[in-house]
């Protein structure tokens, strides 16, 4: 891995970043409600690290298809729910609603190094897993977010879950922005907490940023031994766009 003041920022013109624990702060958010719903319909306290685990060993597994519909019925499967997927994802989105539009913000520096970078020129790029939906609480409802940045006026193209037919480690979504611009893989620089997220930028070989988030702390020597360069917030990256004088 680089240091990162050896990142030549000015050679870059696409910068494409990941949402769920590289901007805000949602994967905590992620595992209460699955640990509230096995709670309340299977009788069972099971801890966030355990289904944090199970949960990310399952999407490893299942790029394909409706992943967040399958993985409510290996839900049900393992913990033998009486209701259908369906339903158990209306549910799980219900309990999930208010966090979404009250909770949940971005990490420290990141409205800071996304201005800065906005006004700089470059071409910003949100390229996540998460669906429209959602992102539309976050837009429209989380008052704190839009106080910090506007997410649909910041971002030039927005990639979510209903665009691709494969989820991260697959690279689509990356390559999907390639296409989109006709950009060389040189041009563009990608941000990532996961390991998934880094593999899926790797394999379609554009430079990385892995940006540190406590819940990929079991994967912490795989992604540093892929990434090209690793920050522990946003205002580390912005200390490096201030050397940089942006």
């Amino acid at each position: 891995m680089k240091e990162l003041r050896t990142l030549e920022l000015e050679k870059k013109k696409y910068l494409i970043f990941d949402l769920d624990g590289t901007l805000i702060d949602s994967i905590g958010i992620y595992n209460a409600a699955d640990q509230e719903v096995i709670q309340r319909y299977a009788g069972k306290f099971i801890p966030s690290d355990i289904i944090q685990e199970e949960r990310d060993l399952f999407f490893k597994n299942h790029e394909s298809g409706d992943t967040y519909l399958n993985y409510m019925e290996f839900l049900i499967n393992k913990y033998n729910l009486d209701m259908t997927k369906e339903k158990l994802l209306e549910i799980r989105n219900a309990i999930s609603h208010y966090a979404y539009a009250n909770v949940i913000n971005y990490k420290s520096g990141v409205v800071t190094v996304l201005k800065k970078l906005y006004n700089a020129k470059y071409t910003l790029v949100l390229a996540t897993i998460t669906d429209k939906s959602q992102l539309y609480i976050y837009v429209s409802e989380n008052k704190k977010m839009q106080e910090g940045l506007n997410i649909a006026e910041t971002f030039d193209l927005i990639l979510t879950k209903e665009d691709v037919k494969y989820k991260k480690p697959n690279p689509e979504i990356y390559n999907k922005v390639l296409e989109y611009y006709n950009a060389n893989r040189e041009d563009c620089l990608v941000f990532e907490d996961s390991l998934a997220g880094v593999m899926a930028a790797k394999s379609a070989g554009i430079e990385t940023v892995n940006v540190y988030d406590k819940y990929a702390i079991k994967d912490r020597a795989k992604i540093n031994s892929l990434s090209d360069y690793y920050i522990s917030n946003f205002k580390e990256f912005n200390n490096y766009l201030n050397r940089k004088k942006y």
